[in-house]
């Protein structure tokens, strides 16, 4: 019954276009650069943000915010019951890393990250298989995670999260190979998943993901967990273990199997079977009800739930109309500023603080770019440090200016006179006069605010922002916005500084 496979190994390279990679390295180039690059660059960012929790912060808003659709998304989560038991509103990502915590915000950020990527491809089937089993480790081995007093529950489950990331990449992105996998596993179903894999690919999806975790870094925990060391790393235990179970209860929660594996969680937890028994039960309930928020809905009714009940699930498209730039919105605006004003009782990072103004910027008063720049100590030149939007790194790379006499400009005489611009075609002669080449190479000839940062009567940058990318014009409302969110901004740092 088997023989198909068995007698021919080489059946990879047989009914596939040639255009398809040939063995595992070409795989994770191929899933990297044509297949995935969104995720591979998102899941980079995040994972390898800087340890140092203060600048970090500021650094994983700020990725998030380049993505309306995971701003979107996290901020759902984060107002969900799982997340938000007593419901006070969060409607900003720096909010959310206060609220949520570092590790927290990373972990959903990665979470809504694969669920966006992977269901786009052709498989879907197979993809929302390995989805709804994923998530459902996820949440038991951050449960077990947490009765062994982990230091990082939320590694853990972005580890058992990820670990089937291989398998979800392939059947997302691999077209006719994944085709002619789906197509053999499906004639040989007796034989072991990993055989097939081998003798149709050459390497297994174990390995692929093995593969794909080393080249995104996507960290040890992940990497030990795959290649089997829960000897040396007993953390290593808990994604294995969850994955264990979320595999075996999709036989029922009542098969002998299960009730094997409940009696050795027990043993690793250190409690009596009835008590985990509760405990898995609760964490596959809370895994539909994650998976729903996460976007992955048709995922959730693949979660065996004890009793048969059914997380509610969301729209699958309910984030895919989401507008590229975003339009002003007052309440917003008010709510972003009595959130900042909230979060200076908890004497944030100076960093988190122009991360929220920026956020402010940008999404409540519907900015295409919005950039905060900084002077050098020697005060001679004004260099952009953080920028949202479309572009931002371009626009933070090239927003290098001269700020002595000898280089008059635009952002030279704000930062002289400290008062705020709105530079546009209406502008006097004398302010348009100022918009030098180098400026216009920046702007590229749009209107634009810009406002002075003045501490203690020093001034020590400023804020930019325009609508470049979409062409949208600027209008009075949205200065008197800006310059009222730059001066409250301005209030706040001034306070930090106070008080260090």
């Amino acid at each position: 019954m088997n023989q198909a496979v068995e007698d021919k190994p080489a059946a990879a390279g047989n009914g596939r276009r040639k255009a398809d990679p040939r063995g595992l390295a070409d795989w994770v180039q191929r899933l990297g650069e044509a297949g995935m690059p969104a995720f591979a660059h998102t899941a980079h960012d995040i994972a390898h943000i800087s340890e140092s929790r203060e600048s970090s912060a500021a650094e994983l808003a700020r990725v998030v915010l380049q993505d309306a659709a995971m701003t979107a998304r996290l901020l759902r989560v984060a107002n969900s019951p799982a997340f938000n038991p007593i419901g006070r509103a969060i409607s900003t990502v720096s909010r959310a890393v206060v609220v949520l915590g570092f590790d927290e915000v990373r972990s959903i950020c990665l979470s809504i990250a694969i669920v966006e990527s992977m269901l786009r491809g052709k498989q879907k089937e197979r993809v929302i298989e390995e989805m709804a089993r994923s998530f459902h480790a996820a949440v038991q081995a951050r449960a077990f995670a947490r009765k062994r007093k982990d230091s990082s529950p939320e590694e853990v489950f972005i580890a058992t999260l990820l670990f089937h990331l291989g398998d979800m990449a392939f059947w997302s992105c691999a077209g006719e190979a994944a085709l002619e996998l789906d197509m053999r596993m499906q004639q040989c179903p007796d034989q072991a998943p990993e055989e097939v894999q081998k003798a149709v690919l050459g390497f297994t999806l174990r390995e692929l993901s093995l593969g794909l975790s080393r080249e995104w870094k996507l960290g040890e925990l992940l990497e030990h967990s795959l290649e089997g060391r829960q000897d040396c790393d007993p953390r290593a235990g808990n994604v294995t273990l969850g994955h264990e179970l979320a595999a075996a209860v999709e036989k029922g929660w009542h098969a002998p199997s299960v009730r094997e594996l409940l009696e050795r969680i027990a043993e690793a937890l250190y409690l009596p079977v009835e008590d985990v028994e509760k405990l898995v039960h609760a964490n596959a309930e809370e895994a539909a009800t994650t998976a729903a928020f996460y976007g992955a809905d048709r995922a959730v009714r693949l979660i065996p739930v004890p009793g048969g009940r059914q997380a509610a699930g969301e729209d699958d498209e309910a984030d895919d109309d989401i507008a590229a730039f975003p339009e002003p919105d007052p309440m917003l605006q008010l709510t972003i500023l009595r959130e900042l004003s909230a979060m200076m009782e908890s004497r944030p990072d100076f960093n988190l603080v122009l991360e929220m103004v920026l956020e402010g910027i940008f999404r409540g008063i519907g900015m295409d770019r919005a950039l905060f720049a900084l002077c050098s100590p020697d005060h001679r030149f004004l260099m952009g440090r953080y920028a949202l939007g479309l572009d931002n790194e371009i626009l933070r790379r090239n927003f290098r200016f001269e700020t002595g006499r000898r280089s008059v400009n635009v952002f030279g005489h704000v930062m002289d006179k400290r008062q705020s611009l709105w530079v546009g075609n209406d502008s006097d002669i004398a302010i348009r006069r100022l918009v030098t080449p180098e400026v216009q190479a920046v702007t590229a000839g749009a209107p634009f605010f810009v406002t002075p940062i003045e501490i203690r009567g020093k001034v020590i940058g400023l804020f930019y922002a325009d609508r470049l990318p979409s062409g949208r014009p600027l209008d009075e409302e949205s200065f008197a916005s800006f310059k009222h969110f730059t001066q409250q901004g301005n209030l706040a740092l001034t306070y930090l500084n106070s008080s260090s």
